[in-house]
């Protein structure tokens, strides 16, 4: 009996390190544009100042980014529906100036990845950021670009979100604060 005691607490010892090990990986993995621990919350109020300052910017990144066939493809390849962009790697897809834009981008907003979505609808171009822990679960605040309203009423009904709000900040640019009970 003893021996089982010995091997469930060796296990679970284990367990406990890869999980840990992993998690640094992340935070210091040299192949992320930036390091996870450099990734940031921002208020809605931050992110829509953090807008207005890199408008040209983020427009031009949301416009190669939706407009990159090599991407869409590598998308529907991977046949999730959506496709992140925060690896050295990915500059692949995209030419220099391009990839210029959108390390700027990550060097002046710091966030987690910018994401590509369809899903069976029309695509959709988001920022995430870092989360704020909360006394009971999580909020959320990420940069969104919509290509319709008829988007953002999917978007709301689709969103596993305690609760929501959307904020217009310019044209079909949106700041979108989602709370998680997780």
């Amino acid at each position: 009996m003893k021996k089982w005691k010995t091997m469930i607490i060796l296990v679970l010892m284990i367990g406990v390190l890869s999980f840990a090990s992993y998690i640094l990986f992340l935070i210091f993995n040299p192949s992320t544009i930036i390091r996870g621990n450099a990734v940031e919350y921002h208020t809605k109020e931050e992110l829509t100042d953090l807008y207005w300052q890199n408008s040209v910017v983020l427009n031009t990144v949301k416009d190669g980014v939706l407009s990159n066939d090599s991407l869409l493809q590598a998308m529907n390849q991977e046949r999730d529906g959506d496709i992140g962009i925060f690896v050295k790697e990915d500059e692949d897809y995209f030419s220099e100036e391009e990839w210029e834009n959108i390390v700027s981008v990550f060097e002046n907003l710091h966030p987690y990845m910018i994401m590509l979505e369809r899903k069976g609808r029309p695509l959709k171009f988001y920022i995430n950021f870092g989360d704020l822990r909360l006394e009971t679960g999580s909020k959320e605040t990420s940069l969104y670009w919509f290509p319709s309203e008829e988007e953002i009423e999917y978007h709301k009904e689709h969103s596993l979100a305690d609760s929501f709000e959307y904020t217009q900040i310019d044209g079909n640019w949106y700041v979108v604060e989602e709370t998680y009970p997780w």
